[in-house]
């Protein structure tokens, strides 16, 4: 099942993916790029269909063991799944409403909320998260496009309104 925080249910985060029950995972693509290119290619990082995010960091943990031998790889893969757990804190996530106009870009809705990825070490916009995909997409971040409903690091605002 999805997690989404008690505090953001009011808001119907992640509809699509709460209906087929896969999680949405963010990852630092500045460690994935690094091992990627050294691990099995059927052991691979990228974190798409897992049910939640304990199951992709398992896997993880399998790699990690995979590769023990490799003790700079193995390291790497450890300061990966700290990130990854830094990453997806949902309760520090800021939620956004798109009030923009249908259509203006194919994948966003008016009136529907949407997740702002962020963590309060690193309070930096990053994208946004579709519930149709388990990746970000950055959008544009003009005022008359977007209302916030939470944030919890001020991220959003300062995106949004920054001088």
């Amino acid at each position: 099942m999805v997690y989404i925080p008690a505090k953001h249910k009011k808001y119907n985060m992640l509809p699509l993916c709460q209906k087929s029950g896969t999680e949405v995972i963010i990852y630092p693509s500045e460690f994935f790029d690094k091992a990627e290119k050294y691990i099995d290619p059927y052991a691979s990082l990228l974190p798409y269909s897992y049910k939640s995010t304990d199951e992709y960091l398992s896997t993880i943990d399998r790699i990690i063991e995979s590769h023990s031998h490799n003790y700079d790889l193995s390291v790497l893969l450890r300061l990966y799944k700290d990130k990854v757990i830094e990453m997806n804190d949902k309760d520090q996530w800021s939620v956004v409403k798109y009030i923009g106009e249908n259509g203006l870009f194919s994948d966003l809705t008016n009136g529907k909320y949407y997740y702002w990825p962020t963590t309060a070490e690193h309070p930096v916009y990053i994208g946004v998260i579709d519930d149709e995909e388990f990746t970000s997409y950055i959008y544009p971040v003009d005022s008359s496009l977007w209302e916030i409903a939470e944030d919890p690091t001020n991220m959003a605002h300062s995106t949004i309104y920054k001088k």
